[in-house]
């Protein structure tokens, strides 16, 4: 039995996107959803109940995933005494088993329930739906799978630390030994859990480590530009850089009463814990309010990704906005320094509009995001996510002192620019539409 498949670029084509029920997923996922369904195509996307107003605005089905297939919501981690490696290694396989392990077999039921409901041309999943991984290492025939990289490239290479580690590359280092180890000896457990969710599933073995998945995949669509990633010889020919989707700002929330302020002020900063790890406002946004509090000639824009403001320990002093959401479109042009937790968009969001970065995060892959950061020059990594109002009054004063930052990221926001992200989406699903992958009969 073969699986039917449309196979001309002008049919219109019927699309499952999947996207894990964390904010920082499921909004890319909104967002070309949305498109595809301007484009004229049949659109389902399988998610968290909690969406279900956003998808339908956009004019999409829903399919609902069911609760075991959720992420459970980051907690935020006290201060240790543990060396950074060995702190990310602990908090790495912890992420590792609940985001990419624990709701696998959930989101395969989830998945493979739609397409046994209905006919589906190719699936878009984001990198954390690990349920497509069993599509892919199972027996039963399957429309083609593309892989949405919400988040840093995870891909391992000869040329590049091991992801969650943290580490910019060095040049002229071979580190496929280090890999090898991470992967076989640090993270074995992990790799064993793995494979055991994939046999309760019905799937195969792995043939690769968790991370590297999406090599599997007939095509993976990275949200970034090649600029804010390293250099790799050995990039898998499956991955396409596609740019980063900016969320409209006709979607977000309404204009908050600080945009008086903005023209008043020498120096814009915003503060940002983004919607994954911000239980404790204290950690990076009480730290920069203690920070800057004293600086008047800086107003300070702070936004708690939805976390309680009333938790904030610490008095809000008169040179500072707090709120819950806002419109990026609207205050990110007038911004001089992003300080965030290194949410993958929001720091790609800041370089968009030319505005260097300080990153003071540690949970998700928040560690590679500020590695990134200090790679490419467009700002500072703290190395911490509990940095003291010190550490950011200090690099506050790096970031203005010097422009070759400020030079950095301007060079990078012409990048973003540049990109066409929907289109690129919309002509790779195109594409394995029209030359779907051959596949075997099965009885």
């Amino acid at each position: 039995m073969k699986i039917p498949t449309t196979t001309s670029r002008n049919p219109l084509a019927r699309y499952l996107l999947a996207a894990t029920p964390i904010a920082g997923h499921v909004l890319p996922m909104l967002g070309i959803g949305a498109d595809l369904q301007r484009r004229g195509h049949d659109v389902c996307l399988l998610t968290g109940e909690q969406y279900s107003d956003r998808v339908r605005r956009a004019g999409m089905r829903l399919a609902m995933l069911p609760r075991d297939a959720h992420v459970p919501p980051s907690a935020s981690a006290p201060p240790s005494r543990l060396a950074p490696t060995v702190r990310r290694y602990m908090r790495g396989r912890a992420e590792l088993d609940s985001v990419f392990i624990a709701p696998l077999a959930a989101q395969f039921d989830a998945l493979q329930g739609v397409l046994r409901r209905e006919p589906v041309d190719a699936v878009l999943v984001d990198l954390a739906f690990t349920g497509a991984l069993a599509c892919l290492l199972g027996a039963h025939p399957r429309p083609p799978i593309l892989v949405c990289g919400v988040g840093p490239l995870t891909l391992s290479s000869a040329q590049t630390p091991p992801f969650g580690m943290g580490w910019p590359p060095q040049p002229s280092v071979d580190y496929t030994n280090m890999t090898r180890f991470v992967h076989r000896v640090m993270f074995a457990r992990t790799q064993t859990r793995l494979n055991r969710v994939l046999r309760e599933v019905g799937a195969a073995r792995s043939p690769v480590f968790l991370t590297d998945w999406p090599r599997l995949a007939d095509k993976m669509l990275q949200l970034t530009v090649p600029g804010f990633e390293y250099p790799r010889a050995d990039l898998p020919e499956n991955v396409s850089f596609v740019g980063h989707m900016f969320p409209n700002s006709t979607d977000e929330h309404s204009v908050a009463p600080w945009s008086a302020q903005l023209g008043t002020a020498r120096t814009i900063i915003h503060v940002t814990q983004g919607t994954f790890d911000n239980t404790n406002l204290d950690q990076l946004i009480g730290a920069t309010l203690r920070a800057l509090a004293d600086r008047k000639d800086c107003f300070v824009v702070a936004t708690t990704g939805g976390g309680p403001i009333h938790t904030l320990r610490c008095p809000v002093p008169t040179n500072v906005f707090v709120t819950d959401y806002l419109p990026y479109e609207q205050l990110l042009p007038s911004v001089d320094v992003m300080i965030t937790n290194g949410g993958y968009g929001g720091v790609q969001h800041a370089l968009r509009f030319g505005i260097p970065v300080i990153v003071a995060g540690e949970t998700a892959d928040k560690a590679e995001v500020a590695a990134r950061v200090a790679y490419t020059g467009t700002g500072i990594n703290l190395g911490t996510a509990h940095p003291t109002p010190a550490d950011i009054d200090t690099a506050v004063d790096q970031i203005l002192s010097n422009p070759g930052y400020r030079i950095a990221a301007h060079r990078l926001s012409r990048d973003f620019a540049a990109a066409t992200p929907l289109d690129a989406i919309a002509n790779a699903l195109a594409d394995v539409t029209a030359h779907p992958i051959p596949l075997a009969d099965t009885e």
